[in-house]
């Protein structure tokens, strides 16, 4: 089901992208996910509604939903996990590195799209890109066909447009 509603939404919102993309000789948009794992101690776990709060080495509290719970069962307050977090989404390439692109895609982005981000790196072989949003942060996005990242290159402007589903898995840490 939620493949399925990912393919609608990944449809739509490459259907939606203006053609001036094309045009301006930028890469097609591709579908992709961002995975984050971190380890933390938990600090309290709901099993009935299967949510766990987990403090990170630096204090930091964070609650989240578990969406694979087979191995929520083992989680204890004070033990060790080690989090999971996966989400698709659409990337769409808004300008070049050599700052050309379509201004109806860029007023686009700003109301379609969930973040703008700038391309810091390309594994070509692998897909994966280093990207960094507008706060700095650096994230990665593996593009699910390595082949459609192809002509994507650093300093090239991309829209993220993530799904609204996050997958969530919690495992004791080892």
């Amino acid at each position: 089901m939620k493949v399925k509603a990912f393919g609608i939404v990944a449809g739509a919102l490459i259907a939606a992208a203006p053609l001036a993309s094309f045009a301006a000789g930028l890469p097609a948009p591709f579908e992709g996910s961002s995975t984050l794992q971190a380890d933390g101690v938990v600090k309290s776990v709901d099993q009935a509604k299967h949510s766990v709060t987990v403090l990170d080495a630096q204090g930091g509290e964070a609650s989240f939903n578990i969406t694979d719970t087979s191995n929520l069962p083992q989680i204890k307050q004070g033990g060790k996990v080690h989090i999971r977090m996966m989400r698709n989404a659409v990337i769409s390439v808004t300008r070049g590195a050599d700052g050309h692109g379509a201004a109806a895609q860029s007023a686009q982005a700003n109301t379609v799209h969930n973040l703008t981000a700038e391309v810091q790196t390309v594994d070509h072989a692998t897909g994966i890109m280093a990207l960094k949003g507008p706060n700095g942060a650096v994230f990665h996005i593996q593009g699910r066909e390595p082949a459609k990242v192809v002509n994507v290159t650093p300093g090239m402007q991309v829209s993220v447009a993530y799904a609204p589903q996050v997958s969530v898995a919690v495992a004791p840490a080892q």
